[in-house]
């Protein structure tokens, strides 16, 4: 299903939008399949859909699909605009003055659809001091032009519509998915699709494509519908009334690396929505799309949770809980920095964990008589279970 929406948003392109937050969204996904293993059959479920949209739009398939993200240059450079350098006018040696003159054409079709069949690798190298690609990412998500600051890098790109399906175990994103990468923005842009295999077919081939004759023309039409002219997809009545009641349930915060990959909730709801009203051949979105929307990004809220969810959703809370659990009578701020943090932690971020933990109601914040100056300690409120 995703693998669907994302690639009809693409094939889509940048006509089409709605407006959340003040701002533009247009019908271009990031999504990662994460699976408990490498059989989750995520590249299976690709080709699967491919094959219906190669059908739908060929030039598409052929010009707008690529692989193998490395940097933010590269990037920017597979929808790059045309490059103009200014050249001398000379007669008898002498410049006479300077004309524009075409070095690169650029590329016309600014739709790029990046499937990334390891994602672990690409999030590996992004890691990198110099390398732009988790900046440029996020540009290319809320649909700014792109441009590098790298200074050897002349290209730019002009509204440019890139979408992108990666790949990944959930080890891999477990270990690679830093802290950094959750609170500056970058995960909270893409949706996380949990992915399994529902049966074992050892013999399985491939699905005739006339038996989706049916789906092909439906999707061609919406397709054509979609591209008709640049306009907004406003919400009916229904719909907005609907959305009112949903949305501070999707804008209330949650804590932890959990509450940053889905702090981008309302944004991603609304771009499903419209996905779901362009394949429905709609220029207005109704509650029936709001809903399906928010059906799927549940789906992808339990992925998050199930990727980076932990007992207080907040790595820090985690690790002093656990500390008190091996020490009964409780700890000072001194000790916890040293025991769970090795005295490398800054006391912002000690007061911060045990702050959730108080209000989760299982810590305490004791003051205790020792003849001289009060001493203060965290303790458990009961034993742990």
């Amino acid at each position: 299903m995703f693998n669907l929406l994302a690639g009809f948003g693409s094939q889509a392109g940048r006509h089409a939008y709605t407006v959340a937050g003040c701002s533009r969204h247009y019908p271009n996904l990031f999504g990662v399949l994460a699976g408990a293993s490498g059989k989750g059959r995520k590249g299976t479920s690709w080709h699967c859909i491919n094959r219906l949209l190669t059908q739908n739009d060929e030039a598409w398939t052929r010009d707008c699909l690529a692989t193998g993200l490395h940097s933010g240059e590269g990037l920017i450079h597979h929808v790059r605009d045309p490059r103009l350098e200014s050249r001398a006018i000379k007669e008898n040696g002498r410049i006479m003055g300077y004309q524009d003159e075409q070095v690169d054409a650029g590329v016309s079709d600014k739709r790029l659809f990046v499937v990334e069949e390891e994602l672990g690798s690409v999030l590996r190298r992004m890691k990198g001091r110099e390398n732009s690609l988790s900046a440029i990412l996020r540009e290319a998500w809320d649909g700014n032009d792109l441009r590098s600051l790298v200074k050897n890098s002349p290209d730019r790109a002009t509204a440019p519509h890139i979408s992108i399906v990666g790949h990944i175990t959930k080890a891999e994103a477990i270990d690679q998915m830093t802290a950094v990468d959750c609170q500056n923005g970058f995960a909270n842009r893409f949706l996380w699709v949990f992915t399994e295999r529902s049966r074992c077919l050892p013999e399985a081939g491939e699905i005739p494509l006339g038996v989706f004759h049916r789906e092909i023309a439906a999707l061609q039409s919406a397709l054509s519908r979609a591209r008709e002219t640049e306009r907004e997809l406003p919400l009916e009545p229904e719909a907005s009334a609907f959305w009112r009641e949903v949305y501070p349930a999707l804008s209330d915060g949650q804590p932890g690396l959990y509450g940053s990959v889905i702090g981008r909730a309302e944004a991603q709801v609304r771009r499903l929505a419209l996905v779901y009203a362009l394949l429905d051949g709609r220029d207005t979105q109704s509650r029936e799309h709001l809903e399906s929307a928010l059906a799927f990004w549940r789906y992808c809220d339990a992925t998050a949770a199930w990727l980076f969810g932990t007992a207080f959703n907040h790595s820090d809370a985690d690790r002093i809980f656990q500390a008190l659990q091996k020490h009964p009578v409780g700890l000072t701020l001194t000790q916890i920095n040293s025991e769970v943090f090795a005295n490398h932690a800054r006391s912002q971020r000690i007061d911060e964990a045990l702050r959730i933990l108080e209000k989760s109601g299982v810590v305490q914040k004791l003051s205790l008589k020792t003849g001289g100056a009060d001493r203060t300690v965290w303790k458990l409120n009961q034993p742990a279970k």
